[in-house]
């Protein structure tokens, strides 16, 4: 039986800086803040790698499981903090490098993953960031070529890139707060986030309307078994 997993991650609206870049850019406030959108959550067919985890998370996913994306725990705009839940992925494919998911990308004519670590593939600039700069850099270019230069060492060590059918996603302020006694509620305890461990697949429906979440239909596209 697939299993489920609740993943955590540092959204564009984790800052100050970051919600700034969202309100002039039109980026919606809960992508990934950083260069590389670890996951893509815009995309139609998200990637799930390593560059975030290490070998810690997207090595363990099966075809079928499971993920709800939610952000970490803040007040975003509340007086309460809370996590944002703003997508739900189901495990599709399995790469063992960034080279062959870009590949599969491309023969399904969409756009590549912009965590897939490949040359064609810019990160984003740092203006598009939440901006919490741990290399401590003044230069702007300086930091994106260090920050990326990390990534795509995890991504040479850890090549596994998990493709993603998007059941549902909510990107803007819209996006439903989930708070501890939810969680409480559904699972009994605020699960681990920061190495996710495995779920009752029975739980998503339970979780998914306390929340008020439907979740849409996949996409079709090549099916599973196709190169």
């Amino acid at each position: 039986m697939p299993c489920l997993y609740i993943n955590t991650f540092k959204p564009l609206a984790y800052s100050r800086v970051g919600i700034a870049a969202s309100d002039a850019l039109g980026i919606p406030p809960f992508v990934d803040g950083s260069i590389r959108r670890e996951p893509d959550l815009e995309h139609v067919m998200p990637a799930i790698t390593c560059l975030c985890r290490s070998d810690k998370f997207a090595p363990r996913l099966e075809v079928d499981d499971v993920v709800v994306y939610m952000t970490c725990k803040k007040r975003y705009r509340s007086n309460k903090q809370h996590r944002r839940v703003v997508a739900i992925l189901k495990v599709a494919r399995l790469f063992d490098t960034h080279e062959d998911a870009a590949g599969w990308y491309r023969r399904n004519d969409l756009s590549v993953s912009h965590n897939c670590m490949v040359d064609d593939n810019p990160p984003k600039p740092i203006a598009q960031t939440h901006g919490v700069n741990k290399l401590k850099e003044t230069d702007e270019a300086r930091w994106q070529r260090r920050w990326d230069a990390s990534y795509k060492l995890r991504a040479k060590i850890h090549g596994r890139v998990v493709v993603c059918q998007r059941l549902w996603a909510d990107l803007s302020w819209n996006a439903p707060a989930a708070h501890d006694e939810d969680f409480l509620s559904v699972f009994g305890k605020v699960p681990s986030t920061r190495n996710p461990g495995k779920l009752s697949i029975l739980k998503l429906d339970p979780f998914t309307q306390r929340l008020g979440i439907e979740l849409m239909n996949p996409p079709q596209l090549s099916s599973p078994s196709s190169p």
